[in-house]
């Protein structure tokens, strides 16, 4: 592993070259500038015929998009990118010329501005507002990185059910959006008994009770498993809708892959539902074979009319 580190004050860079003897098991490399111009120096550092894996985690959400499209459209490379979306959100609404410019030049595609001004004057709801957001910041990752997979996973403050950022991850590979979907998931769970232990023990500070948070905390994991439940419910859907109409078909290692970048569920329950629909004549997999109740990858997969 590599690490590549920028910092363009001079006091705080004399600080960061030091650090490359802390940690003996990672190269460290550093450079002093602002990241647009080193980055094609880290770049040139990276062997072309490597596989990549890039996290952009940008100091603030002050970044040209555009600027990283050597990066982001590099082959045989992921990109995870932290979308600071609190302060993003926050920075919407704004009217400061410097911030518009800003905004226009992290997210320069999606027609974000003319939706969420739609939205807002039909009362959005905050999930509303972070939809458009978020979908306009990743149609520009995979536009500019011509990724054929972008998906999110929201990180929610300790204390408070709102969105403090979001990581969006950006894949060519449909084995990648799977691993993601499955370590979501899993991230998901642990982040929902950790938020439900935070707000116990904060409870239990502010109140002095105890009891009747630890019931509480018990519950906590139960906002998750419906979120998860209703996402199910929207991949069946879209699930449906992707299939052809007969005679017209599509293969289903295809389709599966779009499901799961559009929800978060994993491989595992998108094949549940396709066996299911299937059973209930919903969907049609003209190629099956005795046996498997699972659809295969290459199986033709149709909706009857």
């Amino acid at each position: 592993m590599t690490a590549h580190l920028v910092e363009r004050d001079s006091q705080a860079y004399a600080r960061l070259a030091t650090i490359a003897a802390l940690y003996p098991d990672i190269e460290v490399k550093t450079y002093p500038g602002e990241f647009i111009s080193a980055l094609p120096r880290i770049l040139g550092d990276v062997p072309e015929d490597a596989f990549a894996f890039f996290l952009i985690d940008p100091m603030g959400w002050r970044i040209p998009l555009r600027g990283l499209s050597t990066m982001l459209a590099r082959r045989n490379s992921e990109v995870i990118f932290n979308f600071m979306f609190d302060f993003i959100n926050r920075a919407a609404n704004i009217r400061d010329p410097i911030v518009v410019a800003g905004l226009d030049e992290l997210i320069p595609f999606g027609d974000w501005r003319i939706r969420l001004e739609k939205a807002e004057r039909d009362g959005a709801t905050p999930e509303q507002r972070k939809e458009i957001l978020v979908a306009a910041f990743t149609e520009s990752l995979a536009r500019i990185g011509a990724f054929a997979y972008v998906a999110e996973t929201t990180i929610l403050r300790p204390l408070e059910d709102r969105p403090l950022y979001c990581l969006c991850y950006a894949t060519r590979h449909r084995m990648g959006i799977e691993v993601f979907r499955d370590c979501q998931i899993k991230a998901l769970e642990e982040q929902s008994k950790t938020r439900a232990a935070t707000k116990v023990k904060h409870a239990q500070v502010v109140s002095g009770q105890r009891e009747i948070f630890q019931s509480l905390h018990d519950m906590g994991p139960d906002e998750l498993a419906d979120f998860l439940q209703r996402e199910r419910s929207k991949a069946e859907a879209t699930l449906v809708g992707l299939a052809p109409v007969i005679p017209g078909a599509a293969r289903y290692d295809e389709v599966w892959p779009k499901v799961l970048a559009r929800h978060v569920v994993r491989r595992t329950d998108v094949n549940q539902i396709a066996a299911r629909l299937r059973s209930e004549h919903r969907l049609i997999f003209p190629d099956s074979e005795k046996g498997k109740r699972i659809p295969q990858p290459l199986y033709r997969i149709q909706r009857p009319l």
